[in-house]
């Protein structure tokens, strides 16, 4: 059986690996498990302020060091390239080969239409399965779904990935995780360990479109200068000008926030446009979510899980055995996209309903087990 993955050559900056995420994945494959307690850094310790700094407010995550006892893995912060690259490289131990230079045009049955990265088309076919696992604007979803943009969720999130210097971490602690939100600005950090080049700092910052007009910053003002823009905008919410006196305009990475519409029916039953062929979506190309709770990248790992069970138990029937797995995690995610899409909303301007809302998602969310497919 040959599987072709498209998969997004974006590297991204930092996620947190939870342990839903952590727990599809070993079951795919113990030794991967095994590989991701060696990357990125634990979190031990969360702090959550208003954006002054000043005022404590209720951390939804609760102390992250019970993790491992009550849901069997640890929170973990890790540099997204560093992960894809654990992950490729248990790939190819397995057998399994890649090749990043193609983009997918389009699909006619398991036959595809490729092109390079100097523009030339290519065909390629002879595939048992074709798995569309190319991000947000997937020309393959394009292509099965047909559904346009994205949604806009009305905010810009700006991030990057430094050096975690001395200096910085007199401003954050080893191990931790720092958010301060309020007025429609948020800023984090996190500690997410060593990769192959430093020790390392994930920080971000996000704002509403409504908090920015109604800022005095005028971004235009500073031209082509993000990081002094950024600098003004976010000077004063709690320990994100340090981070971004440590970062090169270059590094910075600024996005629109949006997610896409769950594929449910009115009832909010799976409801997969496509009925036919050997073809699928897994990830963000399938379930595109807000951030807001981390689920983006580990909802993705429960696929990848799912859809391994499927193609194991086939025999030989693929396109019954995708549409099973496309019922299964559509269930699963469609109510972690529309809770995702909720508290990215509120950006602790409710504080209760936005405690409330969390733990009910979190508390469904990070205590799933997965039998191992071995």
């Amino acid at each position: 059986m040959t599987i072709l993955f498209m998969l997004d050559g974006y590297a991204g900056t930092g996620l947190t690996l939870w342990p839903n995420g952590q727990a599809a994945l070993r079951a795919i494959d113990a030794d991967l498990g095994d590989a991701l307690q060696k990357i990125g850094a634990p979190t031990e310790h969360i702090e959550v302020t208003d954006a002054s700094g000043r005022n404590p407010l209720p951390n939804p995550t609760g102390d992250p060091r019970r993790f491992p006892e009550q849901y069997g893995h640890a929170m973990r912060n890790v540099r997204w390239s560093t992960l894809r690259a654990a992950l490729a490289e248990r790939f190819v131990a397995l057998g399994g080969e890649i090749e990043c230079d193609r983009a997918l045009a389009a699909v006619d049955g398991t036959t595809l239409s490729l092109t390079d990265g100097a523009g030339a088309h290519h065909t390629a076919g002879g595939f048992d399965v074709v798995v569309g696992a190319d991000g947000l604007r997937s020309n393959l979803r394009a292509q099965l779904v047909d559904d346009g943009d994205p949604r806009d969720a009305g905010r810009t999130i700006w991030r990057a990935v430094i050096p975690f210097t001395p200096a910085l971490r007199r401003v954050l602690s080893e191990n931790a995780c720092s958010m301060s939100a309020g007025s429609g600005k948020v800023g984090f950090l996190t500690d997410i360990g060593d990769d192959l080049l430093y020790s390392a700092l994930y920080w971000s910052a996000f704002a509403t479109d409504e908090a920015l007009e109604a800022s005095t910053v005028d971004r235009a003002a500073f031209g082509d200068d993000v990081v002094a823009y950024l600098k003004a905008e976010f000077g004063d919410v709690f320990k994100l000008l340090p981070c971004l006196e440590a970062t090169p305009a270059e590094k910075v990475l600024e996005r629109r926030v949006s997610d896409r519409a769950p594929l449910v029916d009115a009832a909010g039953a799976p409801a997969i446009p496509w009925t036919e062929g050997a073809t699928t979506l897994l990830g963000d190309a399938f379930h595109a979510m807000i951030p807001s709770l981390g689920q983006g990248a580990n909802s993705s790992f429960e696929g990848a899980y799912r859809l391994a069970r499927a193609i194991r138990d086939a025999d030989g029937d693929f396109p019954a055995a995708l549409r099973g797995y496309e019922r299964d995690q559509m269930a699963r995610v469609a109510s972690i996209v529309d809770a995702s899409a909720r508290q990215g909303k509120m950006v602790y301007e409710d504080k209760d309903e936005f405690m409330k809302n969390q733990a009910e998602a979190q508390d469904e969310i990070w205590g799933v087990t997965f039998p191992s497919l071995v």
